[in-house]
């Protein structure tokens, strides 16, 4: 069996957070310019839904994903740990 090094699997973990944080994040983006379209348009609940969604999802973009998990995994790596 092939053993691979740590640095590549702490790599392959720190592209597959920040690819979902910018993601999660591109949805809120998103999400909020559907529901503040809607909200102008007369639609307030679906608006609303929308608005409260793309917040959420920005939320874990940017802190769940961004800030709790991707930057401490940068901050190792280039640490040397």
């Amino acid at each position: 069996m092939v053993e691979v090094p740590a640095v590549a699997v702490e790599l392959v973990e720190l592209l597959a957070v920040t690819v979902g944080a910018g993601a999660a994040a591109a949805i809120g983006v998103v999400l909020e310019q559907f529901g503040l379209s809607a909200v102008s348009g007369g639609d307030l609940v679906l608006g609303a839904w929308a608005v409260v969604m793309g917040l959420l999802a920005l939320y874990v973009g940017v802190v769940g994903l961004g800030y709790e998990q991707a930057l401490p995994r940068l901050r190792r790596l280039a640490g040397g740990e």
